[in-house]
């Protein structure tokens, strides 16, 4: 009876440990004050007026990129007939290049990947475009930040994405 009780949490901690593996509290998931959930409205009310401002309308869904320089943009997305105010759009993520801003326990790009794998554990390792990640699930949303690194490990961008 002991053993089967001591395999059968061994077998629940492996499986838990491997569905937390690659997540991070949404709390984290925010560069400068601002994430998906928040709306343009509130980016815009902390950042100013973005320098540029794109828009694109695919099938069902209707986008807003507010670009504050070559090295932060912040995504908005909704219905694609969507006939409410643009600051009410909510952001569903933003792509940071710079060190200017940082998120809530205070990474940034140039900060090395080992500090954010000793707080939060090690990401899912993605390749994008010959860029390597490592990305986290919030624990309580379909948010998703991936920490872009180069060869040493330095973060060389921060992304956030979401499909809310």
């Amino acid at each position: 009876m002991k053993r089967t009780l001591l395999l059968c949490v061994a077998i629940w901690m492996s499986f838990s440990a491997a569905v937390f593996a690659h997540s991070m509290p949404r709390s984290e998931m925010y560069v400068g004050g601002v994430g998906a959930g928040c709306t343009l409205g509130y980016v815009q009310s902390i950042y100013g007026e973005p320098t540029r401002k794109d828009y694109a309308t695919l099938d069902f869904v209707h986008i807003v990129r507010y670009i504050y320089s070559d090295t932060f943009d912040v995504i908005g997305r909704t219905a694609a007939d969507y006939e409410g105010e643009e600051e009410n759009i909510p952001v569903s993520g933003f792509s940071l290049s710079d060190s200017s801003l940082t998120t809530p326990s205070g990474f940034t790009v140039g900060s090395s990947y080992e500090q954010i794998v000793a707080t939060f554990g090690e990401g899912e390792r993605v390749v994008i475009n010959g860029e390597t990640g490592y990305s986290y699930m919030a624990t309580d949303s379909p948010v998703e930040l991936t920490f872009f690194v180069d060869r040493n490990n330095i973060v060389t961008r921060i992304y956030e994405g979401t499909e809310i």
